[in-house]
């Protein structure tokens, strides 16, 4: 499992509200024998972060280089489906400044803002073909497969493919200035590294402009070992403007309900959507201290007239923000619809056991 204060490393000190954020994580990292996409996980009471690396499948948009956003949602998360028209969303001729390092050049390719979350698909260039570009969460002593599907086949390590092709290794990192943020990345062939950054950027200006801190940092060898080198780290802040196409409808419940074997009282539904996620959020209050404790802290899902669950939007979630000691407020990325339902299921549960509580039914208007 990588220790979260390596991640935290990438960017040097980290400010106090993301070392609050961290401090306050429930952390998990998935990955598979065979390099299949890695998760490292951060779900906390006020945000979810996610890194996800971007390892299999998908070659021939590698290999064309044609990776855009809509490519990384339906060839990376095939559970994720977004309305047509989310393509008629998508900036490709995004106004930035700010991109160039000594060792790379950081440009955005695609952006996409909905009022709710920012998606950036954004190129990491190596300023010489002797440099080997890393993600966040990759090292040396990690195999082949790790850096993308163009490795696919490959056999060794990242440090050994390195020396046999003359190749210095940079571990990069990227992020939203003020978001938490999940990230897909992958290796194309020509040696860029290209990254798929998303997380909630709430705000009302018509063309926000977004902060990206871009890190790159060197590995050398220290006492036999790959160290990172962080006295030659090189960073850069990336500005760019968005669009902001706005959420296109939203409805409101029209009565609380109680749980009562969770402990809350649900006070308000809202549900906005957008053409790339239908935003819920799920204002509640501790009525019974005592059975909410049990719960290690309720979640609510929301489900299908057949009792299923339904499925998660492009939106990386959210979280559970704390209005004070008994009022939160849970935000919730569902899938995309046409037309915001008249009425919706939502059942309690606990993230940590996954035991399912009561379900309610709430009339939306």
């Amino acid at each position: 499992m990588r220790n979260i204060n390596e991640l935290e490393n990438v960017f040097g000190q980290a400010d106090d509200d993301f070392v609050d954020n961290v401090h306050h994580t429930l952390a998990y990292l998935q990955k598979s024998r065979n390099r299949k996409p890695v998760r490292i996980g951060y779900y906390r009471i006020a945000a979810v972060i996610a890194i996800i690396c971007v390892l299999s499948a998908g070659t021939a948009l590698a290999l064309s280089n044609t990776w855009g956003i809509l490519d990384f949602l339906s060839g990376r998360r095939l559970d994720v489906e977004v309305l047509p028209e989310a393509s008629k969303i998508v900036q490709t001729d995004v106004p930035q400044e700010g991109t160039q390092t000594d060792v790379a050049a950081f440009t955005v390719r695609e952006a996409v803002y909905d009022g709710q979350s920012v998606y950036i698909v954004l190129d990491v260039k190596p300023s010489s073909p002797d440099y080997l570009l890393l993600g966040p969460d990759v090292y040396p002593s990690d195999q082949t497969a790790s850096m993308g599907p163009i490795f696919n086949g490959g056999t060794g390590t990242i440090a050994d493919y390195a020396q046999e092709n003359h190749k210095e290794m940079l571990q990069t990192s990227v992020g939203i200035s003020g978001a938490n943020c999940s990230i897909d990345y992958l290796l194309e062939e020509d040696g860029t590294l290209v990254y798929m950054i998303e997380g909630r950027y709430e705000g009302d200006s018509a063309a926000p402009d977004v902060e990206l801190r871009c890190v790159a940092v060197p590995f050398v060898i220290e006492n036999g070992k790959y160290t990172r080198d962080m006295d030659s780290k090189k960073d850069t802040t990336l500005s760019a403007t968005l669009k902001n196409t706005g959420t296109q409808e939203s409805v409101i419940s029209t009565e609380p309900a109680v749980f009562d074997d969770c402990g809350v009282r649900v006070d308000k539904i809202t549900l906005k959507s957008s053409a790339m996620s239908t935003y819920a959020e799920v204002e509640f209050t501790v009525i019974d201290e005592e059975k909410y404790a049990e719960t290690d802290g309720i979640l609510f899902e929301f489900l299908d007239s057949y009792g299923e669950r339904i499925p998660s939007g492009a939106a990386s979630g959210g979280g559970i923000v704390t209005i004070d000691d008994t009022h939160y407020i849970e935000k919730i990325s569902l899938q995309a619809t046409e037309k915001l339902p008249s009425e919706v299921i939502l059942r309690g549960y606990s993230y940590l056991d996954k035991d399912r509580y009561e379900t309610h039914t709430f009339e939306m208007k």
